[in-house]
């Protein structure tokens, strides 16, 4: 026992000696299990614990236990999702000539809608619009009057918004006209106004969301009267999707005329001959108003029969012929469909 406790003094003095730091462990006691067996070369062996060392293993395998979370779904990504689509833009403004001033634009998707005026023109007649879109050749439009607040609007249902431009070429009461554009990969023209004395607006008559256009046909303007005595007849066309165009429809709308013909039939019963001012004597020009409702609402029998009833001159039948063939003519006139 001497020699081991000599022993154990030599091993602390060496352990310092070296610099080491780590301090040496006192020495604990055994447990009741274990079994010490003396003997010449004093050893001992130690029976194991095996309930606490299942105890201690579980304790570190739990610390040790790190729980994978559930793996979520992560949604596929196209590609194409990551491009950024580039969206186009109008051309810059150019100007048509050295005189005219940006005065009105409006940017519709890739389209400029540029309304020009000419600040140096003496007659105040020559503003210019320009329709313009990148790679596409421009549409230039004189005599432009104004840009129609529906502008950008799908009046047609064809899923594109439309350019509507008014002309006015100057002159007491003339020239008006209506140019509409369908803004869609190109440019396409689907209501060219034949220009005349009327102008005309757009309405939804039906309530289909889809607008018509009303105007007025001046086709007897100065024909039997002067121009302020001379008749005007409503007109009305509408889109047509296979044509793409804005084409006469007057006969789908009788309901339009109604008020027209209460108004104009008391005129031609009680007008006086010559109040009309008509260049042969007689009431040509009071009795067309009535005659014309009829028959672009479609009723020509019911027409020719009232200008018969008040028309009383001896050319009644000429006068009839005549109308008729001056009516057929006219761009704005379309007969009823048979049924």
């Amino acid at each position: 026992m001497k020699k081991a406790r000599q022993l154990l003094a030599i091993l602390a003095f060496f352990t310092l000696a070296c610099g080491l730091i780590v301090p040496v462990p006192t020495a604990t006691p055994l447990p009741a299990t274990v079994t010490q067996t003396a003997g010449p070369a004093s050893t001992f062996t130690a029976t194991p614990d095996i309930a606490a060392t299942q105890t201690i293993s579980a304790a570190l395998t739990e610390i040790s236990y790190t729980a994978t979370p559930p793996s979520t779904a992560t949604p596929e990504m196209d590609p194409e999702d990551l491009i950024e689509v580039e969206k186009p833009v109008p051309p810059p403004a150019l100007s048509p000539g050295a005189a005219y001033q940006l005065e009105e634009e409006l940017l519709i998707g890739a389209y400029g809608i540029r309304f020009w005026h000419n600040a140096n023109s003496e007659i105040g007649f020559e503003d210019v619009l320009m329709i313009e879109k990148a790679n596409t050749l421009s549409i230039r439009i004189d005599v432009a009057s104004a840009i129609e607040p529906l502008t950008g609007t799908d009046i047609n249902g064809d899923g594109y918004p439309e350019a509507i431009i008014e002309t006015y070429s100057g002159g007491a009461h003339c020239c008006f006209g209506t140019q509409v554009y369908s803004l869609g990969a190109q440019p396409k023209l689907i209501l060219k106004k034949p220009e005349s004395n009327a102008g005309g607006q757009f309405e939804d008559l039906d309530n289909d969301n889809i607008y018509e256009f009303i105007t007025y046909d001046d086709t007897f303007a100065y024909q039997y009267c002067p121009y302020a005595a001379s008749p005007f007849v409503k007109a009305i066309l509408v889109y047509d999707p296979v044509a793409e165009l804005y084409l006469p429809a007057s006969p789908q709308f009788p309901q339009e005329y109604v008020a027209d013909i209460l108004q104009n039939t008391e005129i031609a019963e009680n007008v006086q001959v010559g109040e009309y001012g008509e260049w042969d004597e007689t009431t040509k020009c009071s009795v067309l108003p009535m005659v014309l409702d009829h028959i672009y609402m479609g009723d020509l029998e019911k027409a020719q029969e009232e200008l018969r009833r008040v028309y009383l001159y001896s050319d009644v039948e000429t006068f009839w012929d005549e109308i008729i063939l001056q009516v057929q003519a006219s761009p704005l006139y379309v007969a009823k469909e048979t049924e």
